[in-house]
């Protein structure tokens, strides 16, 4: 059997989609398993034991330069990588118009996808030959995932281990254990204050204030980590704790995977980082503000999330329109504080 994964992005949503892969791989043991994934996100699913091939495409860098004739042969490239053999099934677990015409490019007589109602993309359906409804499907993207392997006469109820196969390199691990021993670090909070959306950054103020908190009642420093762009971010935490957090080096995705897997808590907003900290079994505590926990939060046992009800959320904007961005603004120190008591007791 030949299957076609189509999960293009994002970080968080890869690691939600590997318990799937996991499953179809349990079922399938030698089947062809290939994987669309974009480029610049495919760092959570090289080496993956699971996976037979990673087709990649780049829209991200076709969008800045689309008049180019140089975008539109890599444009054609891609389609043919995505053409070059027949599937059995192609499944679309991410139920956009972009995934699904890229999982319609695929040669196969079965392309699997979302029903309308489960797609905020309504006409990703169109492309579509089956479509699989998840009403009675608990709200967790990652239950969503597993509920198109109903194609496969895989019951979701039947999946009773999830498995998160991210495989770092050696020498990324111990790059890692070096630094931290540089800086003095055994036990440790890892602190992550960026997001793609500026909605979703919680007040690098009140991180410093939170590491400074950590450091008194449960005697761990923090390391901040972050990516590009996040620097000064990062740096602003760094200073406004006294000496309570310090700063990871910049790191690619899978290079700072080994600093949070050692890490003894997590705390960020909903972010990609967050996500792998949850596959690790590393403990988390969410800051949530636009977007939904019970769809889209920590799903670890025992993780726990700090969320603002507040009428203008969940909105899943990357910016707020007018309200100060209030979901995050209202969550204070003592409000993730006590989250953290919670998923750490003293």
């Amino acid at each position: 059997m030949r299957i076609l994964m189509v999960r293009l992005s994002s970080i968080g949503d890869l690691v939600h989609t590997l318990p799937a892969l996991s499953a179809l791989r349990r079922r399938f043991p030698d089947a062809t398993i290939d994987w669309l994934v974009e480029t610049r996100h495919r760092d959570v699913l090289l080496s993956n034991p699971d996976v037979n091939e990673l087709v990649e495409v780049d829209t991200f860098r076709w969008r800045k330069r689309l008049f180019s004739p140089a975008t539109w042969r890599e444009i054609a490239a891609s389609v043919r990588k995505i053409r070059k053999r027949d599937y059995d099934v192609v499944l679309d677990l991410q139920g956009t118009i972009k995934s699904s015409v890229a999982a319609r490019l695929a040669k196969s007589d079965r392309h699997v996808g979302f029903a309308t109602s489960a797609l905020k993309e309504k006409a990703a359906s169109l492309f579509y030959s089956e479509r699989i409804g998840v009403n009675g499907t608990p709200d967790h993207v990652i239950d969503r995932h597993l509920r198109l392997l109903t194609a496969f006469d895989i019951e979701p109820d039947h999946v009773v281990e999830r498995n998160f196969p991210i495989v770092v390199p050696d020498e990324m691990d111990q790059a890692a254990a070096e630094k931290l021993e540089s800086l003095g670090l055994s036990d440790y909070v890892v602190l992550n204050p960026g997001a793609s959306w500026v909605t979703k950054r919680w007040d690098p103020e009140k991180f410093g204030a939170l590491a400074v908190a950590l450091a008194e009642e449960w005697k761990l420093p923090s390391l901040v980590i972050w990516g590009p762009g996040e620097e000064d971010i990062a740096r602003r935490i760094v200073e406004t704790s006294g000496e309570a957090a310090k700063l990871a080096p910049l790191t690619g995705l899978r290079g700072v995977i080994p600093y949070i897997r050692r890490a003894r808590l997590f705390v960020s907003g909903d972010t990609g980082p967050m996500h792998l900290a949850s596959a690790f079994g590393v403990p988390v505590v969410g800051i949530f503000g636009p977007t939904d926990p019970a769809r889209n939060g920590p799903f670890g046992e025992g993780d726990k999330v700090v969320w603002e009800d507040v009428p203008c959320g969940p909105c899943y904007k990357h910016r707020c329109p007018g309200y100060g961005n209030v979901c995050m603004t209202s969550i204070g120190v003592d409000d993730v504080l006590e989250a953290v008591r919670r998923r750490l007791p003293l």
